[in-house]
């Protein structure tokens, strides 16, 4: 067996639930997988799937960093939308101008949550993540 190695853009602060850093603290490029399972108290499928969650990860925090797109500003119009109705749009395209390029996923989506109450950013966010945006 290969000796796995953390995913692409992984770094020691990178935000990962304690249960995918139980299995990356004994990834090192050298131990094969079954040494990580081992030393994690888990099976290999368990590793694997930890493995693959922690890309998963790495991928939605590298994506949150990126320039908002058209298509992704549609989608988060969209998916605003089934909170606070068509005045979704135009709550959009404030925020992404005053951003300017500024206007990250992340940035976006904290300007837009403080215009919202508690119980719309709960929703907000479901949406999102229903739809593949975070």
């Amino acid at each position: 067996m290969t000796a796995p190695t953390w995913p692409d853009g992984l770094q020691d602060n990178t935000p990962l639930p304690f249960t995918v850093w139980r299995v990356l603290h004994h990834v090192d490029g050298q131990r094969d997988i079954a040494e990580v399972a081992r030393l994690s108290g888990m099976t290999v499928p368990d590793v694997q799937e930890h493995l693959r969650a922690a890309a998963a990860w790495v991928a939605r925090a590298t994506q949150r960093d990126l320039p908002i797109s058209d298509e992704l500003a549609d989608r988060i119009i969209q998916c605003l939308t089934g909170v606070v109705g068509p005045v979704a749009a135009v709550m959009v395209d404030e925020v992404l101008d005053d951003l300017g390029d500024h206007a990250t996923l992340n940035a976006t989506l904290a300007t837009l949550a403080k215009q919202l109450t508690p119980e719309r950013v709960q929703l907000f966010a479901r949406l999102l993540r229903e739809r593949g945006v975070t």
